[in-house]
């Protein structure tokens, strides 16, 4: 039994009747990161010790019957931005090099108190702003599909993991796409949750406003509800987190919804085998018997890029701020970045926080005419490594956030949002469908992605990489 090809859900039964063990489970996975990291350069920093000393506690639960639930004894990957103890925190940047935070955010936490491995921690571009996964400390991410191109970012270490069979479970974080659009592009499961729906307390400082949230992966949309229904829930610590005062429910059944199909974003280009992938999706979902229309997208794309063009260049420029040293040690865009952010000034500041209340202001009334957004969840193809972006999209010069488009707009409005692959590329490339739901509405988009995943199956697919 190659046990790596096993869906989580069912890894985790297999530990549960005692058909395999957390010890044996987690040395394939181990023996797996030693064949293809060197390649791929996704988990960046491991603790093999400690993994295998959790596994053990794990095993020792198992016979005593003493289980903490269906993640005890899986593992699971942790982004390098998000806090763990015991591991560096680099955030993709040499002024952070040897950081070792002093305790776990509070996703880690849980996870560690369901049991949970951690297995390693994944990389991620320089303070986690850019679309591809690379930096000076440990140097780019390749794509399992095609080494040659990226897996996106900023949680490019984390899918390209999943992708290549090297973890079951990945945690990653959400600010602009930073899960979505890498789970498109390697043919994983992303979900970006609600704002609030996994509290957090430790980390570094956001880099635009309260736009980044924890985000699990996966490669099945059951794998992606078990991981976020661990780390999901409120904190007193986090107000924001209140809005939702427990943990979330398992999916309901699905009623037939009302879904607006949005093709074109203000005429920005779109990869034509990315746009034909997502309407097969539409006509498979519209055979489901839901209600599929196609419609305008709510929101102005010009407005959503100024709002993050601000936020994150003064975030970025704060966060630097605390280090005398920094222009020497932080790549040229992000140092333009962060001059650019200096330059903001606090009325321009408070105009985008304001811009971001009246979108939020306006969404629940475009919802009130849908009940999904279905959108294609990047404008392009993976690009070649080393390349910042795609040089074109369609035939059409593009420019640094082209391939974004349909992503943003997310984040800024606080809302759920979940990537699933659909027909790949010619080119064997993935490709991935954003769905996006109402604030709170998450369990809606977990249970419309596993009906479309039991319509179209996509666990099967491997890289050639992975089976080598």
């Amino acid at each position: 039994m190659d046990l790596w090809r096993l869906p989580a859900v069912e890894l985790s039964a297999l530990i549960e009747r005692k058909e395999v063990s957390p010890v044996e489970v987690l040395e394939v996975f181990l023996e797996r990161c030693a064949r293809l990291n060197p390649e791929l350069n996704a988990i960046v920093a491991f603790d093999h010790d400690a993994a295998r000393h959790a596994a053990t506690a794990a095993e020792r639960r198992v016979q005593q019957r003493a289980r903490l639930g269906p993640l005890d004894g899986l593992p699971v990957t942790i982004k390098d931005n998000i806090f763990v103890q015991g591991f560096t925190a680099t955030w993709g940047s040499l002024l952070y090099r040897d950081f070792r935070p002093p305790q776990d955010d509070i996703a880690v936490a849980r996870l560690r108190a369901a049991g949970a491995i951690v297995l390693g921690k994944t990389n991620t571009p320089e303070f986690a702003l850019s679309s591809f996964t690379d930096n000076r400390v440990f140097g780019p991410t390749r794509n399992p599909w095609n080494p040659e191109f990226t897996p996106g970012g900023s949680s490019g270490g984390a899918v390209a993991a999943l992708a290549a069979g090297m973890a079951p479970l990945a945690l990653g974080t959400d600010a602009g796409g930073s899960i979505r659009r890498p789970a498109s592009y390697t043919g994983v499961v992303g979900l970006r949750p609600s704002t609030g729906r996994v509290a957090r307390v430790y980390g570094f400082p956001p880099m635009a406003h309260d736009f980044q949230v924890i985000a699990p992966a996966a490669r099945t949309v059951a794998d992606t509800e078990l991981l976020y229904r661990c780390v999901a829930g409120p904190d007193a610590r986090d107000r924001l987190s209140l809005a939702f005062n427990a943990t979330p429910s398992p999916s309901a059944p699905l009623r037939r919804l009302r879904i607006r199909h949005v093709t074109d974003i203000d005429g920005a280009p779109l990869d034509r085998e990315i746009a034909a992938a997502v309407m097969a999706a539409a006509a498979l979902l519209r055979g489901l018997g839901h209600t599929v229309e196609e419609g305008a997208a709510p929101y102005e794309l010009a407005r959503i890029e100024e709002i993050w063009s601000t936020l994150t260049a003064a975030g970025l420029a704060r966060a630097l701020s605390a280090h005398q040293d920094w222009r020497d040690k932080v790549q040229p865009a992000s140092l333009a970045i962060a001059e650019r952010g200096a330059a903001v000034s606090a009325t321009q500041y408070v105009e985008a926080l304001d811009a971001v209340t009246q979108l939020r202001r306006r969404i629940p009334e475009s919802f009130e005419h849908f009940d999904v957004l279905l959108t294609p969840v990047s404008a392009a193809l993976p690009w070649p490594v080393g390349q910042p972006y795609p040089a074109e999209i369609d035939g059409r010069a593009a420019g640094a956030r082209a391939a974004g488009v349909f992503a943003t707009f997310v984040n800024a409005a606080g809302l759920p949002a979940i990537s699933v692959p659909v027909t790949p590329a010619s080119s064997g490339l993935p490709i991935g469908m954003q769905l996006v739901g109402a604030f709170g509405d998450d369990s809606t988009l977990l249970a419309l992605a596993s009906e479309f995943e039991g319509a179209q199956p996509w666990a099967e697919r491997w890289p050639a990489l992975a089976s080598a």
